[in-house]
This record gives structure tokens, C-alpha cells and sequence, in this order.
């Protein structure tokens, strides 16, 4: 997949049908509009393209919501590669691009730049200064500039449509289950592991201590994983030099209260893995929450619950496949 990156970047494409979007997270109703690109670059043997910005709108309008993505830039181009589109344009959402008109836009951007055939986009869609266009005037612009336009409707689940925010909130009350299923695939971070202060293997449960990763992490709490360690060369420390490899674990998010800590951690015990992976990446992907994080009187007590969590986070990973609905493969390269 080529990447484009600037609007300077994008250069001519045969045929262009473009998904535009934010697609954060690549959730089920982003998939079914890619589907529609994908279909209808094959029939008309074009180039199926996605259109998104960088930073998020959101993180523009309303900076003091400190909003936390599902995936990063990154991980959101290996999503949209893996589903099968030929280019992703980035462009800037900045105060020049903030600025234009939904006609400018449309002429200017998806016209001029990228010589569209066909834009496809979700039914909720706005565009232009002050979001003032909506798929109506798409429709009315595409006409006019000779380009047809691909609307998918929403899709829902459990009564309530599929979106970015939903998912968000479900991560954030640690209803990993619910966002899977949203996503269709087990929702996952990455980072890289660094030193901590042995306090895990004090207890029997030695842990790889990951650095908060700039995306959206689940509430506090005890989950069952899945990691993929992948080698993180260049790092001078590092211990691990194997190929990628997974493997089941229990994951920790939380203070320590037991411990009166205070900043947040995310520590990952992995089962059956012995070797310091010191300066490696972990792609962690959540399978499900275990319990609450809680604080216990003393340590015998904290040991005793974590051998329980133990045991119920292999019985939940042996009953559980990955999560995929889709044809994306989320594993990190």
C-alpha cells in the first residue's frame, strides 16, 4: 500500500474510488465502507483508496478533552493495508484545511488532488468549515463535479449504532468483550517494555512493565491476554533477540493501591516465559476482564487473589480464540 502523506504527496492514481474518514479504530461500519471501496475499484479496475487526517478533529476543536485514539497512525495503516486498499492519503488538519469550504473541498481535494471517481463515506458524515456539509451536499457536489458517491448506512449492534465513541466508552468501563465484537477483532496496545521495580517478581508474578502507550488503555482492572513480543533492535539493553512470538498472560492496570502507589501502570505477566525482554515491543491484545483492581490488607492476601486470577485467566484464554470476524490481520509485522 502507498502511503501519502501532505497533500503535496498525493500524486495520480487510475481510477480512484476514496473512503474519507477518521477511522479510528477500524471498528465493524469503517469495514463496511472500505468493503464498498474495495468492491467498486475491482468492477471498475481502479485504485481503492482511503482519505484521513491527521491528528484527529478532535484533538483540533476540543484539545481540553484530551481525547485518547484507538489505534495510532501506525497501527491504523496496517489495518487499512491489511484490508486490502492499494493507497492511504494523510492529510493535515490544520487551520488552512479547517478553513475551506465544503465546495473547496470537494474540488480542491478530492477532485484536483486525487481526481476521484467515486467517493465513498459514512451516512453521518460532514465536511468543510464548521462541518457545514453533510452527504447531501456530497451527492450534490458529485454531480456537479463528476464523481458518484457511495453512502453506507450505519451499522449497530445490541440496539445502538457502531461508533469510535461507543467503543471508547466500552474500553473505558472494561468491557473489552464489547468492543471486540464492535471491532471485529480483540482490542489491542502496544508498547515497549521497560524497567521496573521487581515488585512483580517479588510476589511469584514476574511482569513486563510497558510504557503507557499514547492510545486509549482499559479501566483499572485484571485482564487475561494475549502478548506478541516483537524484537525492538537498536535498543542497547535489550536481552530479547528472538523472532515475534506469542504468548498467553494476565495483564495489570491500575496504581497498586495494596502498595499505595500513585501514576497508573500497565504490567503484563506472561505465562511460561522465563527470558527478559527488556526493550521489546508487546502487541497486547485483551480477551476479557478478570476483576476490579482493589487494595488488600497485606500480601499474603494480594498473592493468594493472584494465583485465583491466574487460574481464571487460563481457563478464559483456553476457552477463547482471537477475535476475528474480519479479514484483517492485526498482527504487528
Amino acid at each position: 500500500m502507498r502511503v501519502l502523506t501532505g497533500l503535496d504527496a498525493i500524486t495520480p492514481l487510475p481510477n480512484v474510488t476514496v473512503a474519507v474518514g477518521n477511522f479510528d479504530g477500524l471498528h465493524l461500519g469503517h469495514q463496511a465502507i472500505l468493503t464498498r471501496v474495495i468492491t467498486r475499484a475491482r468492477e471498475t479496475r481502479g485504485t481503492a483508496a482511503v482519505l484521513t487526517f491527521d491528528p484527529h478533529p478532535a484533538l483540533v476543536f476540543a484539545p481540553h478533552r484530551k481525547l485518547k485514539l484507538l489505534s495510532s497512525f501506525e497501527t491504523k495503516c496496517r489495518l487499512v493495508e491489511a484490508f486490502g486498499i492499494h493507497a492511504l492519503y494523510c492529510v493535515a488538519f490544520n487551520p488552512a484545511f479547517i478553513e475551506q469550504t465544503p465546495a473547496q473541498f470537494a474540488k480542491d481535494v478530492l477532485v484536483r488532488q486525487i481526481g476521484c471517481a467515486a467517493v465513498a463515506v459514512g451516512r453521518s458524515f460532514r465536511f468543510g468549515k464548521d462541518r457545514a456539509g453533510g452527504v447531501t451536499d456530497l451527492i450534490c457536489l458529485g454531480k456537479e463535479l463528476g464523481f458518484d458517491v457511495l453512502v453506507q448506512e450505519p451499522l449497530f449492534m445490541e440496539g445502538e449504532v457502531i461508533s469510535s465513541s461507543r467503543i471508547r466508552g466500552a474500553i473505558w468501563e472494561g468491557d473489552v468483550q464489547l468492543a471486540a465484537r464492535m471491532m471485529g477483532r480483540d482490542y489491542a496496545v502496544e508498547g515497549e517494555v521497560i524497567h521496573g521495580d521487581g515488585m512483580g517478581g517479588t510476589l511469584g508474578y514476574p511482569t513486563a512493565n510497558i510504557e503507557l502507550p499514547k492510545t486509549l488503555i482499559p479501566k483499572s482492572g485484571i485482564y487475561a491476554v494475549r502478548a506478541c513480543i516483537s524484537n525492538a533492535p537498536g535498543h542497547g539493553d535489550s536481552q530479547w533477540s528472538g523472532a515475534s512470538t506469542t504468548r498467553d498472560g494476565i495483564a495489570y492496570i491500575g496504581t497498586r493501591p495494596t502498595f499505595c502507589e500513585g501514576a497508573t501502570r500497565l504490567e503484563v505477566h506472561l505465562f511460561d516465559h522465563t527470558e527478559p525482554i527488556y526493550g521489546a515491543q508487546l502487541h497486547i491484545t485483551f480477551t476479557g476482564k478478570i476483576r476490579e483492581d482493589e487494595r488488600f490488607d497485606d500480601v499474603d492476601a494480594l498473592k493468594r487473589q493472584m494465583k485465583l486470577d491466574e487460574e481464571r485467566a487460563r481457563r478464559l484464554l483456553a476457552e477463547t480464540r482471537p477475535y476475528q470476524s474480519s479479514a484483517i490481520d492485526t498482527s504487528p509485522a
